[in-house]
């Protein structure tokens, strides 16, 4: 059975606009069989998309999601 992933919304992040970019990213996790394309299958960790580096310690390598940028609005 392959494996799959799932979209996860954080505060703070985002889905990358950029949808060339996520188009590629989702095409590199089904050929990895849904482990996270910027990591070796070490299976050491929880590196299935989306990876244990975004839930748990808010990077995210590959790109597919993006930290929002602070809106300085003028008043």
């Amino acid at each position: 059975m392959k494996n799959t992933f799932r979209i996860v919304r954080k505060a703070g992040w985002e889905l990358n606009p950029e949808d060339a970019k996520v188009n590629e990213i989702i095409e590199r996790l089904y050929k990895n069989d849904g482990h996270c394309p910027t990591k070796v299958k070490t299976r050491i960790g929880h590196d299935f998309c989306p990876c244990s580096e975004y839930l748990q310690n808010n990077q995210c390598f590959c790109g597919l999601y993006i930290k929002i940028k602070d809106l300085k609005l003028d008043i």
